[in-house]
């Protein structure tokens, strides 16, 4: 059956069990979209037939056939279906089946107010404390985080390789929301709560499915408002003189787009990063709290990235 999911705005899905929440979620609004073809025509029908203009005498006894009982009951089985089997199996592979760690990425990602600090451990495999710092700082009194590394805002991690986070809040009520990777949990002060997942994708091929072209508005003031924000250039701009606008890789922001319309370019072929956000209203500067998931191919790139943080 045709997947709903495409037309409903979902962000490119980079995970490995990112296709049976879709699913779910397609058959879901095919349920929603057969009730409504129903019930919309029906709650029509009904305001017109027994307007007071038609039906004079109000009807005491109602409808006396059973056919909206059998209906609701086709409802209530198909609803049960979801639940019994797409959404408890989904849910019962996510919170319980957890992968060994021993195989997998495991990493501490501390919310605060406004940052995502991501820690991994060093080769000891252990995790030290941190202190009240902010930004966070690892103990130097714990000699278990001597080889810890905190890397702010970047998620990075290896493909095909499963993932566990330790998820926890220094201050309020945050959210952790990986739209890639079907992912989405709460961050509660005083908890540590487990969340895994497998990336399925690099950054690498999510940039090559993603990339388009973009216009570069002639409006000043569209431009401080255009969305680069996590965009970067697919390809190396340069200026009649020679300079160099944009490099392939880097980011895109408002002066570089500045500098790329005056130099005559009006468009742009860019790519969105995987993104990290937060799905809870944390205060006045929620909108700033964000960051890149970053997923590479191999083992080695993976421990050269983290290599650039470890001081």
């Amino acid at each position: 059956m045709f997947d709903l999911s495409k037309l409903m705005g979902m962000p490119l899905d980079a995970s490995g069990h990112g296709a049976p929440i879709d699913a779910m979620m397609s058959w879901v609004h095919w349920l929603m979209l057969l009730l409504l073809l129903f019930w919309a025509p029906f709650f029509l029908y009904t305001i017109w037939r027994y307007s007071a203009k038609r039906q004079k005498v109000a009807n005491y006894h109602g409808i006396k056939s059973k056919w909206s009982s059998w209906i609701e009951g086709g409802v209530v089985v198909a609803e049960g279906v979801l639940l019994v089997g797409f959404a408890f199996p989904i849910w019962a592979e996510i919170k319980n089946d957890f992968p060994a760690e021993s195989e997998s990425t495991v990493i501490n990602v501390i919310a605060e107010q406004f940052a995502w600090n991501i820690v991994y451990p060093g080769a000891d495999g252990e995790f030290g404390r941190t202190t009240l710092d902010k930004p966070l700082a690892l103990d130097p009194g714990d000699p278990r985080g001597e080889d810890d590394i905190i890397v702010p805002d970047e998620l990075h991690l290896l493909k095909g390789k499963p993932v566990i986070i330790q998820l926890s809040s220094r201050d309020v009520i945050h959210s952790l929301g990986l739209p890639n990777m079907r992912v989405k949990q709460d961050a509660i002060p005083g908890l540590t709560i487990p969340v895994w997942f497998v990336p399925e994708m690099s950054t690498s091929e999510f940039h090559a499915a993603m990339t388009k072209t973009m216009p570069i508005s002639g409006d000043e003031r569209r431009r401080r408002q255009y969305p680069p924000y996590r965009w970067i250039a697919m390809e190396d701009y340069v200026a009649a003189d020679g300079s160099v606008l944009a490099e392939k890789g880097r980011r895109l922001s408002t002066r570089i787009l500045d500098r790329m319309y005056e130099a005559g370019i009006t468009e742009v072929l860019a790519a969105p990063d995987m993104e990290i956000n937060c799905a809870q209203l944390c205060g006045g500067s929620h909108f700033s709290m964000r960051g890149t998931v970053i997923v590479h191919d191999t083992q080695e790139e993976f421990d050269a990235a983290l290599a650039r943080y470890d001081f």
